[in-house]
């Protein structure tokens, strides 16, 4: 299965003519590279034990979520939609909130952590006060920050509504260094590293990023390190995980991902990863901040894409630092923003940002003093990308820029600013949105301080393309460049800055953007309604189409998914395919439009990982023609004739 976004970022091209080198990235080393700071926090009640269930069902594989997904113009796809980073917002301030959220275009909300915590210890204020949502008391869900269970199940419900997915950032590292606030349950020195052993000091401040035994084994900061390599801490960290899900919950991010080892990586297997991940969600990222010798940075999101449904990935964290490099001196080259900087993780499996809460929010302020224009202008550059999930960073109001890191305008609960949901981000997301699988190309407009992201089809329609022009600096007339849209006009909505452009015979004839702007120029929503032409022909006949037949007892009747494409070369349906619909006497049945009568090529699977192959061998697939398939074993031989009615 090849999704949307990696079919976009294997057609990605870029204008190559500057020679500029590119910018200098940070690495992250020592306290920088640290997660989070230090604090203490306290004891909460327990969740009951999650029952199995799976965030697809409850949204891809389910017609009214699809129907307002679709209704509000969302992305299809986890790993390439963007994600409001609902930074320190309640569930309940989420949840008064999500139809302005869905009409900003985000796909995804990303909350702070849920897990029961001790404080905060100075009410609700954020200095030195945000980072205890970071240092969990245990694995029961709901804390004084974001709310209790049941109101995280009234936003995910909410959300669902609106089309919209949850991702909760979980911390599964450590827990608080108070150990008297850690939950009774949890208190047992077997489930925690012990101090010494990673061989770093008590307080893990020595700890050296080269060595990766000292990165995944000390106490970060003096926090208590869970044991990983213990069963019992992976299967109860699962089963916080899989609550959550069943709490309505579509994906996670880990926080502080990279202190965890890989399953083989010091020789003894550790079955951590391996444990959680298999929880029934969506999609999965890591915090793998970049930088560090020995890191296998690539490993981590391709555990976290093969247990989820919809992508995994990593921060794209030197991304960033190229970034807001480039905002600060106006210099954004094509050919040094071009590459996402994977370090050999793929486009499709990295969350992009201009800045992130640890960057904002830590004491070395990376990206604190930024502006809220230069966080437009980033977005306009990372939101209309074919490549990476962009998040979004809301600040608290009134903080950053020339004011106060926090400026206490507002307090732990509420709602940011509101640049999230500003005319320039709003658009690049409704633009992202509609150009999701097209491909791209960057260009540079008449000088390097401007860059044209373009995204197209080449079908001969413009309301298939458009392009984002971010302008740092001085009004840029665009006649004369090379474009790869087809011909037509685009419009700039005049909620942005209004205009337009016109192109023909792939260069721009007309049209110029202003300075300091970040112009949209994409036909959605406006693009003129088709001739119509000649009557359409009637719906295709029963010989027309190919009806799959499948044994409801292998899976369950409302949880047995087609994974199928035409055999000659046709695409596969995401996974885990179209779901089946009872049929009768025992069958689940899904319909092909097949008016050429071609082979189709298949698997099923359950939606939470399990599969039926032919022959039970994994990678041989069923092949079948006709207008009906009975599949009733896996030897591959299948019946003809129709058991039943759909």
């Amino acid at each position: 299965m090849t999704p949307l976004s990696k079919d976009a970022g294997l057609r990605t091209g870029v204008n190559r003519r500057s020679t500029m080198s590119g910018f200098i990235t940070k690495t992250a080393a020592g306290i920088a590279a640290a997660a989070t700071l230090i604090g203490g926090l306290a004891i909460g009640a327990s969740s009951a034990q999650a029952t199995t269930t799976t965030s697809y069902d409850r949204t891809l594989g389910n017609a009214q979520f699809e129907a307002a997904r679709t209704q509000n113009g969302l992305a299809k796809e986890m790993n390439y939609g963007s994600i409001l980073h609902a930074w320190m917002w309640s569930f309940n301030t989420m949840k008064e909130h999500m139809a302005e959220i869905a009409d900003a275009g985000y796909t995804s909300i990303q909350t702070s952590p849920i897990s029961v915590i001790k404080g905060p210890m100075q009410g609700k204020k954020f200095t030195e006060n945000w980072y205890y949502v970071y240092q969990p008391a245990g694995t029961s869900i709901g804390n004084s920050v974001v709310g209790s269970e049941d109101d995280l199940k009234a936003m995910t419900a909410e959300a669902h509504k609106y089309g919209i997915r949850i991702i909760v950032d979980a911390v599964i590292n450590h827990f608080t260094s108070d150990w008297n606030a850690i939950e009774p349950s949890w208190q047992n020195a077997s489930l925690f590293h012990t101090k010494s052993e990673g061989g770093c000091g008590n307080n893990g401040t020595g700890i050296n990023y080269g060595n990766r035994w000292q990165v995944t084994h000390c106490h970060l900061l003096g926090l208590w390190d869970l044991n990983t390599e213990n069963q019992e801490v992976g299967n109860r960290m699962q089963g916080f995980l899989k609550q959550a899900v069943a709490d309505g919950v579509d994906g996670f991010r880990y926080d502080a991902a990279k202190h965890i080892e890989l399953p083989d990586e010091f020789g003894t297997h550790s079955p951590y990863f391996d444990t959680i991940l298999d929880n029934g969600t969506q999609y999965q990222y890591g915090e793998v901040l970049q930088g560090d010798a020995g890191l296998n940075v690539a490993a981590y999101p391709a555990l976290f894409e093969k247990y989820s449904s919809n992508g995994g990935g990593n921060t794209a964290s030197n991304y960033g630092g190229a970034l807001r490099s480039a905002l600060n001196s106006k210099n954004l080259n094509a050919g040094n923003l071009s590459n996402l900087q994977g370090q050999g993780v793929q486009d499709d499996q990295l969350v992009t940002w201009v800045e992130s809460h640890d960057t904002y929010a830590n004491g070395d302020r990376q990206s604190t003093g930024m502006t809220d224009w230069q966080i437009r202008m980033g977005w306009g550059v990372i939101g209309a990308r074919a490549g990476g999930a962009p998040l979004f960073f809301n600040r608290p109001v009134g903080s950053g820029g020339a004011n106060a890191q926090f400026a206490e305008q507002s307090q732990l609960g509420d709602a940011g600013d509101n640049e999230w949901k500003s005319p320039e981000v709003k658009w690049v997301n409704k633009f992202r949105n509609a150009m999701e699988g097209n491909a791209e190309y960057l260009r540079n407009c008449q000088a390097e301080n401007c860059l044209m992201s373009e995204r197209y089809k080449s079908d001969g329609s413009n309301a298939n393309d458009g392009v984002v022009v971010v302008n740092m600096d001085g009004d840029k007339n665009l006649a004369g460049l090379d474009t790869t849209l087809d011909d037509g006009t685009y419009t700039d909505t005049d909620q942005v800055n209004g205009g337009t452009i016109t192109v023909a015979n792939k260069k721009i004839t007309a049209g110029s953007v202003k300075s300091g702007k970040v112009s949209v120029f994409v036909n959605i929503g406006t693009a003129p309604t088709p001739d119509p032409g000649p009557t359409p022909a009637p719906d295709p006949t029963p010989d027309s189409t190919t009806t799959v037949y499948y044994p409801s007892t292998k899976f369950g009747a409302d949880s047995t998914y087609l994974h199928w494409r035409f055999a000659d070369g046709g695409t596969w349906t995401t996974a885990p395919g179209v779901k089946m619909t009872a049929a009768c006497s025992g069958y689940v049945s899904y319909a092909i439009e097949n008016p050429g009568g071609r082979s189709i090529e298949f698997v099923f699977t359950n939606g939470s990982g399990q599969w039926d192959n032919k022959n039970g061998v994994s990678g041989q697939n069923y092949t079948a023609t006709g207008a009906s398939v009975v599949v009733t074993d896996d030897s591959g031989n299948y019946g003809t004739a129709a058991p039943c009615t759909v």
